[in-house]
């Protein structure tokens, strides 16, 4: 392989897929990227974005700020215009698809420039994809034509893939990114996200590159490079060390797609037990060099030349902290059930939460027993779990920065302190009490714009915890996953069957979504009676699972497991079959209690071995409430825990609360209220408030999306109405916000 034969090229995305077609060569792999793959590039897209948002310079001159580097590919062009790529081909698929959503969100808003531009991108004429995959196209098109596509028995995995990460990405953009600024975040992606092209001369040539990259050793990591540092100051037991550390590396490394599994463990070591409290450019540092940290921080850590004593004991401590570690990172790649109940940290981990790893290690003490070890990442893992439902239950934000907080600000502190199993469940059940908030909240909330993948997991988490008390079989796993369960709504898209109760369709729409609304059913059920009045789907549901087949008449005869389980939890009010004269709303209001009942046995912090002392009692008491009681802390969430737009002028009082907003629709008006915590709550509706302007809207209105900013509205004192951008503006003009 001659050097005159490889060439480099910078490439933005704009330049990238501009008139070429990418394909591939017969030994490429399928598409495989999975739900984690796909999370950690949109967060770090998005994060990457939002910090370059919130600079006034780059916005005033976007050419100016720092590109984003996506990494290398390598390709050949046996033609003009025509790209066969050797190694990317992950990547380009994916991009392709947040594309192809980006464009159908720009074609409901109106963006008539950022569709042109992701035009460009999509297609080399207006009809052939960029991505030249014959086996991908019948998938994308549909997904460009904003069109189920119907999986088949003979689809390629492939297709299934692209299909299950392509509702992904609409669904996490959502979650990521307000309306407004999805504008903003399609051109900063097109112009400042780069890759490198590296090309080869020929197919041949390409294919020799591709064994090279699969076949031959790797460069030295960051994890190598930081054991040669240690074990060259250790003495004599180099040798010794440096066996066990190699067995620490198989053991972390089981999984032969995860070879990044060492570097991820170690960083978690060093955030847990040696970053310092409250330094961010520690936990950067760490997470970017970790072997240039520990060099740098040699003074802080001990690990200097004249005392080889502490290299040795460091390296004892994270050889033993990996051993005990283990068993959780092996409950984050399949789920576990039995003695160890560490089903909630693969919860965690498709949650989002996959920093828990951090918390867990502060928690656990190298030198404790692995019962121990387990015994405190249990409490940790249900803890974090339990702090995610509850803030998916007050619509409030669960995005990285919010779960980096916790686990940096909050957790690691407190269970650095921590030496028993009893010391680290004191101090979450102390926590329960600072979380805010309670489960009865969540009177109304349901699917919302951004919130699909919460809610599967509520009712997941609901339907396998009445299947196991009433020892049926059941895969949780199943329940999450969207192909094979769909979330089913009791009542179909047609507001006339139920117009004289509920004359309002913005009150049907909400009602129609909310959890009390909502079951899981498999998908092949749901495709075939979604249309039916409730009434005539309650057979179809008796087949199904408890929470939907009890909604059909008889259901709990001859069930002796289910009536028992009704009345230990004492459920017979709301666990119960509905007649054919039910109104909508008095079977919504029923499940949803039925839902926040099952939801604060399932967290109930007594249950998950968290102690929580209560506040003495208004008659000033000592004695405490039943902790097997469901209800345990009604504390209200504290301001400034939302982080839009709306929640920042709460706080810098530019909105008080108790702001009337209005939104105008077709020539009606929809008005809402503003809460103290920045929540926008529906006149027509009440309950839960809605966590972001846009979601508010869209139900308003009756849309997928709506640009919340632009279209809600404050009046002032002489009737004249100014959106929510304007007065947000205004005050970032003025230095107020």
């Amino acid at each position: 392989m001659g050097s005159d034969e490889i060439r480099s090229q910078g490439f933005s995305l704009k330049e990238l897929f501009r008139e070429v077609t990418y394909e591939i060569d017969y030994y490429q792999r399928d598409y495989t990227w999975g739900e984690d793959e796909i999370r950690t590039l949109l967060r770090d897209l998005c994060g990457s974005f939002r910090n370059w948002s919130t600079d006034p310079a780059y916005l005033r001159r976007p050419h100016t700020a720092p590109q984003y580097f996506l990494g290398p590919f390598v390709y050949y062009e046996p033609s003009k215009n025509r790209r066969y790529l050797v190694d990317g081909q992950q990547r380009f698929v994916t991009l392709h698809l947040l594309f192809l959503q980006l464009r159908l969100s720009a074609q409901e808003r109106g963006d008539a420039r950022a569709v042109d531009r992701l035009n460009r991108v999509i297609t080399i004429d207006g009809e052939h994809f960029a991505l030249g995959i014959t086996d991908h196209e019948p998938v994308l098109r549909a997904v460009a034509e904003a069109r189920k596509y119907e999986t088949g028995v003979g689809d390629s995995l492939s297709r299934r893939n692209l299909w299950a990460r392509s509702q992904q990405i609409e669904s996490q953009l959502a979650e990521e990114l307000d309306a407004e600024n999805l504008h903003r975040f399609t051109e900063w992606l097109l112009d400042r996200v780069v890759l490198v092209g590296i090309r080869a001369a020929s197919s041949d040539h390409g294919y020799r590159m591709f064994e090279t990259m699969n076949d031959r050793g790797a460069r030295l990591t960051a994890v190598d490079l930081l054991k040669s540092h240690l074990l060259s100051h250790v003495g004599a037991n180099e040798d010794h060390l440096n066996t066990q550390w190699h067995e620490m590396l198989r053991e972390l490394a089981t999984d032969r797609e995860d070879p990044t599994a060492a570097s991820r463990f170690i960083k978690a070591f060093l955030l847990a037990r040696c970053a310092r409290e409250g330094r961010e450019d520690d936990r950067w540092q760490i997470d970017s060099n970790l072997n240039v940290w520990v060099r740098q921080n040699a003074a802080y850590l001990g690990l200097v030349p004249e005392r080889p004593d502490n290299f040795l004991h460091f390296v004892q401590d994270l050889l033993k902290s990996a051993r005990l570690y283990r068993p959780f990172l092996a409950a984050g790649r399949a789920l576990k059930t039995g003695g160890d109940r560490l089903e909630t940290v693969l919860f965690n981990e498709r949650n989002g939460l996959g920093c828990q790893a951090v918390a867990i290690l502060a928690a656990i003490d190298p030198d404790d027993r692995p019962s121990d070890a387990k015994d405190k990442g249990r409490l940790v893992a249900d803890y974090m779990d339990r702090w995610y439902a509850l803030r998916v239950l007050q619509d409030l934000p669960v995005q990285s920065a919010d779960v980096d907080a916790l686990v940096h600000d909050t957790l690691v502190p407190i269970l650095r302190k921590c030496r028993t199993v009893a010391e680290v469940a004191s101090a979450l059940g102390d926590r329960v009490m600072y979380d805010g908030g309670s489960i009865r909240d969540a009177v109304t909330l349901g699917l919302r714009g951004n919130n699909a993948h919460q809610i599967r997991y509520l009712l997941a988490r609901a339907t396998a915890y009445v299947e196991q008390a009433c020892q049926r079989s059941h895969d949780v796993l199943a329940y999450l996953d969207r192909e094979r369960f769909h979330i089913e709504h009791l009542w179909a898209n047609h507001h006339h069957r139920v117009q004289k109760e509920i004359p309002s369709p913005v009150v049907f729409r909400s009602r129609r979504n909310q959890l009390g609304g909502l079951g899981l059913l498999m998908g092949r059920e749901n495709s075939s009676i979604n249309d039916l009045p409730l009434n005539e789907k309650a057979p179809y549901y008796a087949r199904s699972n408890v929470l939907l087949g009890i909604i059909a008449p008889g259901y709990d005869q001859r069930n002796p497991l289910l009536r028992e389980f009704i009345k230990t939890h004492k459920l017979d009010k709301v666990l119960r079959p509905f007649g054919p004269r039910e109104t909508m709303t008095s079977v919504v209001q029923t499940r949803q209690d039925l839902y926040l009942s099952l939801f604060e046995h399932i967290w109930n912090p007594a249950r998950l071995g968290l102690p929580v002392t209560l506040p003495s009692q208004p008659d000033g008491s000592d004695e405490q409430p039943d902790q097997t009681t469901p209800a345990v802390v009604r504390r209200r969430p504290a301001a400034g825990r939302r982080r839009t737009d709306v929640a920042k002028m709460v706080a810098a009082r530019i909105l008080t609360a108790g702001t009337r907003i209005v939104l105008t629709y077709r020539s009606t008006d929809h008005w809402a209220t503003i809460n103290e915590d920045g929540g926008i709550v529906l006149t027509a509706t009440g309950g839960t408030p809605y966590g972001r302007a846009d979601e508010a809207g869209a139900v308003a209105r009756g849309t997928k999306t709506c640009q919340g900013m632009n279209e809600w509205h404050i009046e002032d004192e002489h009737g004249v109405r100014i959106s929510l951008r304007t007065l947000r503006d205004r005050a970032v003009a003025s230095g107020a916000l």
